[in-house]
């Protein structure tokens, strides 16, 4: 919104945090045609100008707060270095039977000798719900500010207000406001200021004139900046899948779904809910919930197809660019999607990423204690808040929960179903992913608490037998298994 190496209070640290943050952002958008192309060394950005409550702005308040006894020239904004006060004192000598009324803070800003003058008023900060009071008492409304660096960038935000009102407007030259000649009076020089402000005051009982200026300014309303910026977001959020499998183990399952609904900040996403023929209360459950929520899928398998297959399925019938498989047995914490995806979107060399965790058998799991999912909520926010951007670069990751962008199941495949319920397809898919060219990550910035193996509780000596003949099947097509490991590697990012 503004060019904040003109800024002569900043430290000089500013303009290279703002080249930082422009550079780490999802995407940057700007106010005007000087930013944009300035951030253009750094990256593209989107020109969405300012814009203006007009529908409160433009209904005359019934008290004004400035008395009427003379033509009113007014200001509304902050008053400060980039404030010409030499034109102000020049605009009120020359007409000394006007009166000059400013309302906003003077930090910055030499007016003692502006104040000095009988008919300059400096009203000072207002509550925003006072500015139709005084806009209303204005016969003219200016923009003095001086052409210099941090000027040349600046939408002002007052113009589209004044002219919500109706009010004629006078203005220097300053980059963005050329573009509105049409609608308000600018001037290049002093001498060229005070002859437009008499010819703004000429015209300030046309209510003709009024009318098409407020008129205008509806067109640049705050609403349609939202819609501008709405549309920013959805092409810069692809869509992510969501796919949960499910198979009994419905306390899990609705604890999961829970914290999706409660935790998932990234909007444009769908949940694809695979049962795997659960023979509890689950599918009457899953019905329900899939009928009150439009982004949900439910797919019915008709009989257990286990890990692989099963997700194949709900991998089949998403549409996101990213797809995430998770477990029923897990509970995600605050802001998780988003983090976990990022490293994907900003790196085509990632193919996987998965989140950091309370319960796992390799590298992915941290020190972190808590007793209920309140208590997790706040320990991951800890442990995000100190691991933002970190990444650790593994061999292999655990499926209880993982990223994949669509490209990569697109190049490489599903999963292998040859491992039935489970175990090892994990181990064979990063495989796959790695002898492609790819990365595999832990997300450090992204937590998801894991029950771990709520599938297999249940079958006692078969999860061995499972183990014992997937880990054969694994050696066969790769040779001999190294065993995880947890962690000693370091970090990288920031």
């Amino acid at each position: 919104m503004d060019h904040h190496a003109g800024f002569h209070s900043d430290s000089k640290e500013i303009p290279q945090q703002e080249v930082e943050l422009i550079q780490n952002a999802d995407f940057v958008v700007t106010t005007s045609n000087y930013l944009h192309r300035n951030i253009k060394q750094w990256r593209g950005s989107t020109l969405i100008r300012n814009g203006t409550e007009c529908k409160y702005l433009s209904k005359k308040p019934r008290r004004l707060l400035v008395s009427k006894r003379s033509p009113i020239v007014g200001y509304i904004g902050a008053i400060a270095e980039w404030f010409d006060i030499e034109l102000l004192i020049k605009s009120a000598k020359q007409y000394p039977d006007w009166q000059f009324v400013l309302v906003g803070g003077t930090f910055g800003c030499n007016d003692k000798a502006a104040a000095e003058l009988p008919n300059i008023k400096f009203i000072g900060e207002i509550p925003y719900d006072q500015v139709p009071q005084y806009l209303h008492a204005f016969d003219v409304a200016i923009i003095p500010f001086k052409i210099i660096e941090l000027t040349k960038a600046t939408n002002p935000v007052k113009v589209y207000e004044y002219l919500s009102a109706g009010k004629p407007v006078v203005a220097t030259a300053m980059f963005e406001l050329l573009l509105l000649e049409e609608h308000i009076h600018i001037a290049h020089d002093h001498t060229g200021f005070l002859g437009k402000l008499m010819d703004a005051m000429e015209e300030s009982s046309d209510l003709i004139l009024a009318k098409k200026r407020s008129e205008w300014a509806e067109s640049q309303d705050w609403s349609v900046r939202a819609k501008e910026f709405d549309r920013v977001i959805q092409e810069n959020t692809p869509k992510a899948s969501i796919v949960v499998l499910s198979y009994n183990n419905l306390i899990f399952t609705k604890a999961c779904l829970e914290s999706i609904e409660k935790n998932t900040f990234y909007q444009n996403y769908e949940l694809v809910i695979v049962d795997n023929c659960s023979d509890d209360e689950t599918i009457d459950f899953l019905g329900q919930y899939e009928a009150k929520r439009p982004r949900c899928k439910l797919v019915k398998n008709p009989k257990n197809l286990g890990f692989s297959a099963g997700n194949n399925v709900g991998i089949k019938q998403s549409s996101g660019e990213y797809i995430i498989l998770l477990n029923n047995d897990t509970y995600v914490s605050p802001g998780w999607l988003k983090a976990l995806i990022k490293p994907l979107m900003s790196d085509p060399k990632v193919g996987l990423s998965g989140p950091v965790t309370n319960n796992i058998g390799n590298e992915a799991k941290i020190e972190i204690a808590y007793s209920n999912m309140c208590e997790m909520e706040k320990a991951a926010l800890t442990y995000i808040s100190q691991n933002r951007g970190r990444l650790l670069f593994l061999d292999v990751i655990a499926f209880f929960c993982v990223a994949i962008p669509r490209k990569i199941v697109n190049e490489i495949g599903l999963l292998d179903e040859q491992f039935g319920l489970g175990f090892f397809e994990d181990d064979d898919y990063c495989r796959r992913v790695k002898i492609s060219g790819y990365e595999v990550v832990v997300v450090e910035d992204s937590f998801v608490h894991h029950h771990l193996s709520a599938s297999f509780d249940g079958i006692g000596l078969e999860r061995e037998e499972v183990f014992a003949k997937n880990k054969q099947l694994y050696e066969e097509k790769w040779g001999k298994w190294s065993p995880h490991a947890y962690r000693e590697k370091k970090l990288t990012g920031s």
